[in-house]
């Protein structure tokens, strides 16, 4: 008994389908994996970002009377350290006024910030009415941001972090304070 064989080149084509197959799923892994390496990655940052943030704003609590100074001493950070450095760095071990302790601590924590990739603004807050000029009582915001968005309030969508406040002809604020969309930042309000 002669058994024919009529199947000729039907393994080398379910070889094929087998590998076409393969090779989507292997790409459908790939890109799964490198979108959790970006969330792994972001998630990362805003901890680091977190962290510092939460640092400074405990600091700033500490010394409210000198405000201005910190807002001066972040939003324009120093190229090198101040002349007394309150004894948080180096020798210099001088009692300092508030507004040198400001200067100091903003100048390390702006240098920190710095390594890791971050720039950071202290601002009133636009959602407590700190940009209206007729109100005086308003919270602080600590923004930090990084890659192409820059810690500031404002209306540009591609670089703010923080939309700004919209005041109505009677001086009551509408919004404001709102995360512009793909900004990669955060901010605490300190009050």
């Amino acid at each position: 008994m002669l058994m024919t064989h009529n199947q000729q080149g039907v393994g080398l084509i379910e070889v094929m389908v087998s590998l076409l197959l393969l090779a989507v799923a292997v790409l459908g892994f790939s890109a799964m994996q490198m979108s959790a390496i970006k969330a792994t990655d972001e998630s990362l940052e805003r901890t680091q970002s977190l962290v510092m943030m939460r640092n400074m704003g405990e600091k700033i609590r500490l010394n409210p009377t000198a405000i201005t100074t910190y807002q001066t001493a972040i939003n324009s950070p120093a190229t090198s350290a101040p002349s007394t450095s309150c004894g948080l760095y180096g020798t210099d071990t001088t009692a300092c006024t508030p507004a040198q302790l400001a200067t100091a601590e903003a100048y390390l924590y702006t240098q920190d910030m710095s390594n890791y990739g971050f720039t950071v603004n202290l601002h009133p807050c636009p959602s407590t009415g700190g940009q209206a000029a007729t109100n005086i009582m308003y919270s602080w915001c600590l923004l930090s941001a990084w890659g192409e968005t820059t810690p500031t309030i404002g209306t540009n969508t591609e670089v703010d972090c923080l939309t700004s406040q919209v005041v109505n002809e009677d001086d009551s604020v509408t919004k404001g304070g709102v995360y512009h969309p793909d900004a990669t930042c955060m901010f605490m309000e300190i009050t």
